[in-house]
């Protein structure tokens, strides 16, 4: 059940979080390149881009959650997302924390102890990909940093290149919901302001979902058989990483009999350890949705 926590900690940061116009903050102001040899990440999707960077031996301490790639597992945790230590942080002596944009009120701890912080949103595809280069541009790892992006724009270039021509498919994206009864009961699904609705728009979908006021909708059967979506993807992390039971999932949904996706047999459950994590695997989930939503086309020679 590891990685299944962080897709709900991402919904509860989508709660709380409240926008700011630049993608991240840090400190020190000027962004300025430092030796930053003991660094200590607070989310999953901070650890998986550290390490994409290549700062894997100035890593010194993780999240409790944090076990991507299987090397963070081996270092030591300061607790959870919503209940990190400080005295666990300080007692690793960091010289710099990077934490996400919705830890301030623990930013602003670290900060009075004069330990360095950086923070990111990770919230879209966008923040991801400002979190990629910031992180890079303190650390001088921007090398590593461009052939990282440069290997996500030419997945994007590919899918947007094989959908441009099509007609954009109505989806309802699943990203939690009760699984131990025969019948679905509140789903929370991807709303206008999250990396879900992303990749849906560059898979060549449109989110079912129209409403713009809250970050994380939840609906009931009734709601969805409103929306009527032609598709319908529901989010898991991987098998070994949750206790649910994909013959009742599916179940669940097929009493849904009213609903068009269901209609057509386009319901789809990926399950995926990077499904919920906002780092830079969950580009990889694009090529995978835009093959779901447009099966009509060739797709043989797109990498995913």
């Amino acid at each position: 059940m590891r990685r299944f926590w962080p897709l709900l900690v991402f919904i509860a940061m989508l709660l709380v979080i409240r926008f700011v116009p630049e993608h991240y903050s840090s400190n020190p102001a000027d962004g300025s390149i430092t030796e930053y040899q003991r660094m200590i990440s607070l989310s999953p999707s901070i650890t998986e881009t550290i390490y994409a960077l290549g700062l894997a031996e100035r890593l010194v301490a993780v999240t409790d959650y944090c076990d991507y790639p299987p090397e963070a597992q081996s270092l030591p945790t300061v607790g959870g997302y919503t209940d990190p230590s400080l005295e666990a942080i300080v007692a690793n002596q960091p010289d710099l924390v990077i934490l996400l944009q919705s830890q301030q009120q623990l930013r602003h701890q670290l900060n009075s102890l004069g330990i360095a912080t950086h923070s990111i949103d990770n919230s879209t595809l966008l923040g991801i990909e400002a979190a990629i280069a910031s992180i890079a541009q303190l650390t001088g790892q921007q090398q590593q940093a461009n052939a990282l992006l440069d290997s996500i724009h030419h997945t994007i270039a590919q899918v947007q290149d094989k959908v441009s021509k099509q007609s954009p498919v109505r989806t309802l994206v699943s990203i939690a919901h009760y699984v131990n009864s025969e019948k679905l009961d509140i789903v929370y699904i991807a709303g206008q302001q999250d990396f879900y609705n992303d990749l849906l728009q560059l898979a060549g979908g449109i989110n079912a979902y129209s409403g713009r006021q809250i970050k994380v909708p939840s609906v009931s059967e009734e709601g969805i058989i409103r929306m009527n979506p032609d598709v319908i993807i529901d989010i898991f992390p991987e098998a070994d990483d949750h206790h649910s039971d994909m013959n009742l999932v599916r179940q669940q949904w097929l009493k849904l009999d009213a609903v068009s996706a269901v209609q057509q047999q386009r319901v789809h459950i990926i399950e995926r350890d990077y499904a919920s994590i906002p780092g830079p695997r969950i580009f990889q989930l694009l090529p995978e949705i835009a093959q779901l939503l447009h099966p009509e086309l060739d797709w043989s020679d797109v990498n995913d």
